[in-house]
């Protein structure tokens, strides 16, 4: 996927109405249509409790979202995001734009994709599809110059990227010496930044939404 491709991508998910009324459900084929290239037609619709405590991986379904087939230490802990009362509706932004981008599945399952930010322990992964160097940039930005999401205590970056991540394979890990050791190109760090300030508590969500409806444009 190039530059454009990746604007467009992110200019539809702009068009994605969010509703953070009612229980947390994730539904097949509504709200999100994608036609870019390498992004599967077909999307997700959730709708959020904002007011209700997401539940940890082990109440999860245990057949989704990435559960670890095989690791090396097994850590269990989580990144911690809290934006408040806009926590559940920013990760689902996150969560759409990286479908959209194709750099997870899009049969990633969204509760587990929030309980690796919801600072509690966890034993899901998420299945990473799109380039190491993209991973490793977006949590450089997130964790070290961003500060908007936080590792927990005791924890460093590449370790909990390496153990809330597996590469494309599904059961595989990246290590953290290949994730330290990554760049990524100036339009690629453009579309990463978009999705770093739908992370941003002090940037407004309706903004959010204009923001990417401008990107293919």
């Amino acid at each position: 996927m190039n530059s454009e491709e990746m604007k467009k991508a992110l200019a539809a998910l702009g068009n994605v109405t969010i509703n953070v009324a009612g229980d947390l459900v994730q539904e097949k084929n509504q709200t999100i249509n994608y036609t870019i290239e390498k992004v599967e037609a077909g999307g997700i619709g959730m709708n959020f409790a904002n007011d209700k405590e997401l539940p940890d991986g082990d109440n999860m379904d245990k057949n989704k979202g990435g559960r670890p087939k095989r690791t090396g230490k097994n850590i269990t802990k989580s990144f911690v995001y809290n934006a408040g009362s806009e926590t559940n509706t920013r990760l689902q932004y996150l969560f759409n734009g990286l479908i959209a981008l194709g750099w997870i599945r899009d049969d990633t399952d969204l509760r587990s994709f929030v309980s690796i930010f919801s600072g509690k322990d966890t034993t899901y992964r998420i299945v990473w599809t799109g380039g190491i160097s993209t991973l490793a940039e977006l949590f450089r930005e997130l964790v070290n110059r961003k500060n908007y999401v936080q590792l927990p205590k005791g924890e460093s970056i590449w370790l909990m990227v390496n153990a809330r991540f597996w590469e494309k394979e599904g059961n595989q890990e990246f290590g953290n010496d290949r994730l330290c050791d990554t760049k990524v190109s100036l339009e690629t760090k453009d579309i990463i930044d978009v999705l770093v300030r739908i992370m941003d508590p002090d940037y407004p969500v309706e903004k959010v939404k204009k923001m990417m409806l401008t990107q293919g444009k």
